[in-house]
């Protein structure tokens, strides 16, 4: 806690920290609520083993403030003017606290699915004016399923955790969905285009109103850059059409809830439809497959490395978290996507 009492030091801020908490429960970043008397803030840690470059995330974020839209809650400079304080503790980030807002974890009902499409929808219009290029990959390579699956390759030749044999079965099941790569690459060929995206839709990295689900904004922005529209639809649909969390421990709990898809496509297209062609369009729904297979895969590489990367709360979360991606692509595959591959 002392080090980020001295973070704060280094930002734009008036009057006396009150209290400084730690907040929220993401995987990879370490997050802290502020309050002060001139107001709240979220104060962040970025990881720098998985965010290394702290010069690709200020020209990015900056690139997004730049844009000056409502979509983004507001940041807080540094004294220098920069968006990231880098010091002897690592990197740090401050935004104001949206007072009267949620970040939800489970999709509780058909509004607050329509909602987050229609806000994380905003931030595809809101972006569609920049140039993907002018954005660098806070994480390289962070969804080419080709080099994810040549991570899994690794591991399993490497199997330094002796995970092998007890993930076979898993392994054998990713195995099974090689087609999505096939799939995808045809779409590349066909000229799917690489636009700005949020590269991480998860349903908790947007603000709702408390009590009408209303959107707020767009949060978590470190992965913003380069990529393809159905990598942030299709993980969307990852975490909103099933009610179970990742780790969930009954795998039969694991459904697609009916009308949640159709609810979340209305409310992305109804705030960005102008901004797609039709070739993303017509395969928002492969996006769901495509993420939900990289997702399986990038938890198994890791439970078979040993947990090296995502943080976990017990031995075998990461064994149970790609079980529970695989058996949602599959419910997808057989009831979403059946018979439209082409």
């Amino acid at each position: 806690m002392n080090t980020a009492l001295e973070a704060l030091k280094g930002f734009k801020l008036e009057g006396a920290i009150e209290k400084v908490a730690p907040f929220g429960s993401g995987h990879i970043n370490d997050t802290y609520k502020v309050e002060s008397t001139c107001g709240n803030y979220l104060l962040q840690k970025v990881n720098t083993k998985v965010f290394q470059n702290t010069e690709t995330l200020e020209n990015n974020l900056k690139l997004l403030e730049g844009l000056q839209s409502p979509v983004f809650a507001k940041h807080i400079t540094t004294e220098s003017g920069t968006c990231f304080l880098v010091d002897e503790s690592g990197c740090w980030k401050l935004q104001e606290f949206v007072s009267n807002a949620y970040g939800p974890t489970t999709p509780s009902n058909l509004t607050l699915v329509e909602e987050v499409g229609k806000g994380f929808g905003m931030f595809t219009k809101a972006t569609a004016s920049l140039k993907a290029k002018a954005f660098d990959e806070a994480i390289p390579n962070f969804h080419s399923l080709k080099w994810r699956l040549e991570q899994l390759d690794e591991a399993i030749a490497l199997n330094i955790a002796n995970r092998k044999e007890t993930a076979q079965s898993l392994i054998d099941q990713v195995n099974a969905f090689g087609w999505i790569t096939d799939y995808f690459n045809r779409l590349v060929d066909r000229g799917l285009p690489i636009r700005v995206c949020h590269n991480d839709t998860k349903i908790d990295n947007i603000l709702l109103s408390q009590g009408s689900d209303e959107f707020r904004h767009v949060i978590d922005l470190d992965t913003t850059g380069p990529g393809y529209v159905l990598s942030d639809f299709g993980d969307m649909m990852r975490t909103l059409l099933t009610p179970t969390k990742e780790a969930e421990l009954d795998e039969s709990k694991i459904e697609i809830r009916e009308g949640y898809l159709e609810a979340l496509k209305s409310g992305y297209l109804s705030s960005c439809a102008e901004s797609l062609s039709p070739l993303e369009i017509e395969n928002l729904e492969f996006g769901g497959l495509y993420m939900t297979y990289m997702q399986a895969i990038r938890f198994l590489a890791d439970y078979v490395n040993g947990d090296t990367y995502y943080k976990i709360s017990f031995t075998e979360e990461n064994y149970i978290r790609a079980r529970n991606q695989l058996t949602l692509l599959q419910l997808m595959h057989t009831q979403i996507f059946s018979g439209k591959a082409n």
